[in-house]
C-alpha cells in the first residue's frame, strides 16, 4: 500500500469539545498514509470528544500545548468544535503555534469553524477560506476573505465545512494538497541548490 505521507508528523490541535468524527476521521487517514498524528492540545493527560449532541470518548493527549513547538512538526490539523476552540483562545500559546505553522508554510487544515477561531487570534488575516453562514460576520471583522468553495485552498491553509458525508473526500484531498506543497518545497530547494 503506498504511503504518500511517510516520515511526517502531523500535530492535531484540540481542546476538550472537539468534534470527534472528524479529529478520529483524519486521524486513522493520516495513519494509513505513513503520517505520525500527535494530539497536541491544553488538556493534561486526555482531550475529551464531542460527538453529535453529547460527550465523546477521551483520546490521550501525546503532548501539553505549551511545550510543543511548530518547529517539531510537518503538518497541522485543526479540527471543529467551538467549545474546544474557546478554551484553545485563552492561551497565547495557541496564536505561537498556529502561526509558526503559517510562517513556515507548513500545510495547515482548518476544519468547520476551526477558521473562526484562527481568525479571532489573529493567525489568518486576508485568507480566504470556506465557512459556514453563522461565523461569517466574525471572520469579516477580522479581515478574513470568505469562499464558496469548499474545501478552499489560499497558500499554506486548506479550509472545509464540517460535512461528515463528505469526509472521506475531504481527507483525499487534504492529502493531496500535503503532497503538492511537499513538491513544492522539494523543487524549491532542489532551485536552490542548483543556483
Amino acid at each position: 500500500m503506498q504511503k504518500p505521507l511517510a516520515g511526517l508528523n502531523v500535530a492535531i490541535l484540540v481542546a476538550n469539545g472537539f468534534h470527534e468524527i472528524e479529529m478520529t476521521s483524519f486521524q486513522r487517514a493520516l495513519l494509513e498514509a505513513g503520517a505520525a498524528p500527535k494530539i497536541i492540545s491544553v488538556e493534561s493527560s486526555l482531550a475529551h470528544g464531542w460527538q453529535g449532541k453529547g460527550w465523546g470518548h477521551y483520546h490521550p493527549v501525546d503532548k501539553h500545548l505549551s511545550d510543543a513547538l511548530a518547529a517539531d512538526y510537518d503538518v497541522l490539523v485543526v479540527p471543529s468544535g467551538h467549545r474546544g476552540h474557546e478554551k484553545l483562545k485563552q492561551t497565547a500559546h495557541t496564536r505561537r503555534f498556529i502561526s509558526g505553522f503559517m510562517m513556515a508554510f507548513k500545510p495547515v487544515l482548518a476544519m468547520g469553524d476551526a477558521v473562526k477561531m484562527m481568525a479571532e487570534i489573529g493567525s489568518i488575516k486576508g485568507m480566504m477560506v470556506a465557512a459556514a453562514d453563522d461565523i461569517r460576520p466574525v471572520l469579516t471583522e477580522n479581515t478574513v476573505i470568505i469562499s464558496e468553495n469548499s474545501p478552499t485552498i489560499h497558500s499554506n491553509l486548506m479550509s472545509i465545512l464540517s460535512d461528515s458525508e463528505n469526509m472521506q473526500e475531504s481527507v483525499a484531498s487534504f492529502i493531496a494538497f500535503v503532497e503538492n506543497i511537499r513538491a513544492e518545497a522539494a523543487a524549491e530547494d532542489d532551485a536552490q541548490q542548483a543556483a
